[in-house]
């Protein structure tokens, strides 16, 4: 494998649990190269771990409830149930019509596999030496929290962003990988690029300062303004370079 040389000062990255599940579960190119061809310290939270097994436990028990009726015939008649998370409800509806396509055979081979590979994950991560280091993060940044609470709906997120933080401060680089676009990232159409950029308009065509300044606070990124709030709280060297797997390996190319 040729190996990714990492530019600047980066030698540790902060990893969301999406971007665990991207390389340990689902197998995606970037988070291979990303775990696989550099020798960049990954670093997850314990909130992260326990998040990631509390994702996986509750797809476990969605295939094996599949499991059980599709070993009789009867996937057609699966009904979900206790499916209190809008992700898992997404993931049903995704492998439900993936394995409608699928003959009785082929259906409890994938459901095997996918139970096997979520074991095999799950002990990769957390308990092979070299692959992620996992920070014990204390208690909570209330301040921050609700600093956070009014660019980031997602209660979950706002706390995973908090540990992020806190790890910031005391020595990591800064630089915080999530494949999250609705609530972290943002939409391309919103924010442009974090490779290539654009240049708002910042004229303001006149306007009194406070206009402007919420006029530019609103045409932001959502990173930008999740750090507004990081540094609000702490100082600019708190801040967070959040950046999706794609984007940090393109940074990372040049």
């Amino acid at each position: 494998m040729s190996e990714i040389v990492p530019a600047g000062e980066v030698e540790d990255l902060f990893t969301d649990t999406c971007v665990l599940f991207a390389y340990a579960v689902e197998g995606e190119a970037d988070a291979n190269r990303l775990f696989e061809d550099t020798d960049l310290d990954k670093v997850a939270s314990e909130r992260i771990k326990r998040e990631f097994v509390s994702v996986a436990d509750r797809h476990q028990d969605i295939h094996r409830e599949l499991l059980e009726f599709a070993a009789k015939g009867d996937l057609d008649e699966y009904e979900p149930t206790d499916l209190d998370q809008k992700n898992d409800v997404r993931y049903v509806i995704d492998l439900y019509s993936d394995l409608t396509e699928m003959d009785d055979v082929e259906v409890v081979r994938r459901l095997n596999e996918l139970i096997n590979r979520l074991e095999k994950a799950r002990n990769e991560l957390f308990e092979t030496d070299g692959v992620l280091t996992v920070l014990a993060i204390d208690g909570v940044d209330a301040r921050l929290v609700g600093l956070l609470r009014g660019v980031v709906e997602n209660e979950d997120d706002i706390r995973v962003l908090c540990d992020a933080a806190a790890w910031s401060r005391n020595g990591g680089s800064g630089t915080f990988l999530t494949e999250d676009t609705e609530d972290l990232l943002g939409s391309d159409e919103d924010t442009g690029s974090a490779v290539e950029g654009g240049e708002a308009d910042e004229s303001g065509d006149g306007l009194p300062d406070s206009f402007t300044d919420f006029l530019g606070s609103e045409n932001k990124s959502v990173p930008e303004r999740i750090n507004d709030q990081i540094v609000s709280r702490y100082d600019t060297d708190s801040a967070l370079q959040i950046l999706s797997i794609e984007d940090f390996l393109t940074i990372e190319a040049k």
